[in-house]
């Protein structure tokens, strides 16, 4: 049986005049099955969908990151974190198989007069994911871990040093394979910054080694609508359970 999983950045916040028709394109054109989402806010008769989860970051910021499916009973796991808004975390079971998915976002981070960090978040965020991830709560789990991270290794190449990889090799100490790596050489645009000759790639999906055997493949949605609707491109994978 296969099921599709997608992740996509939806910039609300600079693309608010859009955002209703984001919404219709999912519901309508992207085919998923389960679809986490950041930087989202969702329309009202979203909201009200039956296995929908949706946490706002709050403050200045009226989005936030959660997901949807109109297939699978999403049960919702909270976990103690100052980031709600930015990591969402459910429960379902899929042709048998328990799966625990993660939407996840790497909120910048301003410290000091310097310049913004998402790395800093983001080894917050896994110290506190660490009981799920490696089995210390309710036991070893199937993880799909998707979202828009704020970082690439891209990032060390253009500053030096090695703060983005010692993230990525987290993950994988972790056990979290990078499922770009297993049918891509190098990075693949995700991100279009303006002005910027460099292919970003900041959007991901990580599982389990439990599910890398299962992994049927990974794409980048591209196309006209995506680029009027959001900078980043949604991320879709297919896994055969």
């Amino acid at each position: 049986m296969e099921i599709r999983i997608a992740t996509w950045n939806m910039a609300y916040w600079s693309h608010k005049k859009t955002n209703d028709e984001a919404w219709k394109y999912f519901l309508n054109d992207l085919d998923v099955d389960i679809f986490l989402f950041q930087e989202a806010k969702p329309p009202e008769n979203v909201i009200k969908e039956t296995n929908f989860i949706w946490h706002e970051i709050g403050g200045t910021r009226p989005w936030g990151s959660g997901m949807y499916s109109d297939k699978y009973k999403l049960s919702e796991e909270l976990i103690s974190t100052r980031f709600k808004g930015s990591c969402v975390i459910a429960n379902t079971e899929c042709s048998k198989k328990k799966l625990t998915f993660i939407s996840l976002y790497s909120l910048l981070e301003k410290i000091g007069n310097g310049p913004s960090y998402s790395i800093t978040n983001l080894h917050r965020i896994l110290s506190d994911l660490t009981g799920i991830i490696n089995g210390h709560i309710n036991g070893k789990r199937n993880i799909v871990l998707g979202g828009d991270l704020n970082a690439s290794i891209q990032f060390d190449r253009q500053s030096g040093g090695e703060a983005h990889k010692i993230f990525f090799d987290r993950l994988k100490d972790f056990k979290l394979i990078n499922c770009f790596e297993l049918f891509f050489t190098d990075f693949i645009q995700t991100l279009r910054f303006h002005n910027s000759p460099i292919k970003w790639q900041n959007d991901y999906f990580f599982i389990s080694e439990s599910l890398s055997k299962k992994l049927l493949c990974c794409e980048v949605i591209d196309n006209d609508k995506v680029r009027r609707f959001s900078d980043h491109n949604p991320v879709i994978i297919t896994l055969d359970l």
